[in-house]
């Protein structure tokens, strides 16, 4: 017993063993805090925060627009405010600091007959794209678990994965050149 402990015995009345009880005790307690701290982390800082959720949704719609399964769905959108509502709604979903300013899923997809197996490419994706900026796997599958009830709302029965001509923006006739 170091010189500063038998005093502290001899002073206090602990002995050691009270000392190492105290101590663990404290330690638990402190990993509990630690432990519960983490546990309070939203999901959207655990994803990284804003850098980490944009970046993944730039990301994401490259590989959307690269993915033959279901870029012809994409080809006459507006990407950037693709983009901007697509982050909206997965911080939001995500416990960030966002307001999902888009219609419903129902309404934004009702015309695009979408099926599941577009639905799940483009989960695909996702999963792609957070891989690509480190975000962990069982952070991904939380995220996936908050998109997953979305799906009756995207997915048209009897879907056939080719958009009503009618749902597609037709592009801008040309200017007439004089």
């Amino acid at each position: 017993m170091t010189k500063a402990a038998r005093m502290f015995q001899f002073n206090s009345g602990f002995n050691t063993m009270n000392i190492n009880k105290l101590l663990a005790v404290a330690g638990l307690g402190a990993f509990l805090v630690v432990t519960n701290a983490r546990a309070e982390e939203t999901l959207f800082a655990q994803i990284g925060g804003e850098a980490t959720l944009k970046a993944t949704v730039d990301t994401m719609t490259d590989i959307m627009l690269d993915d033959e399964r279901i870029n012809f769905t994409f080809a006459n959108t507006d990407l950037a405010k693709f983009k901007k509502l697509l982050y909206e709604q997965l911080c939001e979903l995500a416990g960030g600091p966002c307001k999902y300013t888009g219609r419903t899923m129902f309404e934004a997809h009702k015309k695009l007959n979408t099926n599941n197996a577009q639905f799940n490419a483009l989960a695909e994706d996702l999963y792609i794209a957070f891989e690509k900026h480190g975000v962990p796997y069982r952070v991904q599958n939380k995220m996936m678990a908050l998109l997953a009830p979305l799906q009756p709302e995207v997915v048209k029965k009897g879907g056939t994965g080719v958009p009503d001509p009618d749902a597609v923006p037709k592009p801008a006739p040309a200017a007439a050149s004089k």
